[in-house]
């Protein structure tokens, strides 16, 4: 092992390779040349064979994790968003965002708009991307899917609560005032359309975990 892959940037890097998967993330975590990594793995077995276990721990803990946001120490390199990227569900590690990439970010804009809306096509726009791409990503991502069913859930009951609401305020007109709600306002939508989401909901509600347009496997 030469001064230039010394004892602290071995450690670092095969640390960095546990927690990626990647290894060209995990060579520039620790600050090591990837062509001298790969030239190292292919005049040293025992390199080689280390690297392999790495990336194939990293893989089952990223898999398992049922996640796509990695972890913080994840979240960015080198001012680049970075995501938990799969392929068919086994090839997992964590990599840079591509344009137009489903990533923590992007989750975040599509819950906070679902959770005011109850509505998959504006939320999707909101966060500038395409209704099938989403339904892709909440089949890939089950923890994705639990944060998908809490802000329905929010935003059901937030509709529930807006269609009591405006009864009221026809009698009292210092309700909205009195309420004292800080959510993003419900966007426009008439009593009818109101009323059918949460008719959907409830019909959703006595039949758990089927969602129309999600595949179930």
């Amino acid at each position: 092992m030469s001064a230039r892959f010394g004892k602290a940037r071995r450690d670092a890097f095969f640390k960095a390779l546990r927690e990626t998967g990647n290894q060209s993330l995990a060579a520039e975590r620790a600050k090591v040349s990837r062509s001298w990594v790969q030239l190292h793995r292919s005049s040293d077995p025992a390199f080689d064979g280390a690297v392999r276990a790495a990336i194939s721990a990293s893989f089952d803990r990223l898999r398992m994790s049922g996640s796509g946001k990695p972890s913080p120490s994840w979240a960015y390199l080198d001012g680049e968003e970075l995501v938990v990227r799969g392929t068919n569900g086994v090839r997992v590690q964590i990599a840079r965002a591509r344009v137009r990439q489903w990533t923590p970010r992007v989750e975040g804009r599509f819950l906070v708009a679902l959770a005011a809306s109850c509505n998959v096509k504006l939320a999707c726009a909101e966060a500038g991307l395409s209704v099938p791409s989403v339904y892709l990503h909440r089949r890939r991502w089950p923890a994705f899917a639990a944060r998908w069913d809490a802000a329905i859930a929010v935003g059901y009951d937030r509709l529930d609560q807006e269609l009591v609401a405006c009864a009221i305020r026809g009698m009292d007109p210092e309700f909205r005032a009195s309420a004292g709600w800080e959510e993003a306002p419900i966007p426009p939508m008439t009593v009818d359309e109101a009323i059918r989401l949460t008719g959907l909901h409830q019909r959703r509600a006595r039949r758990p975990g089927k969602w129309p347009g999600v595949r179930q496997e």
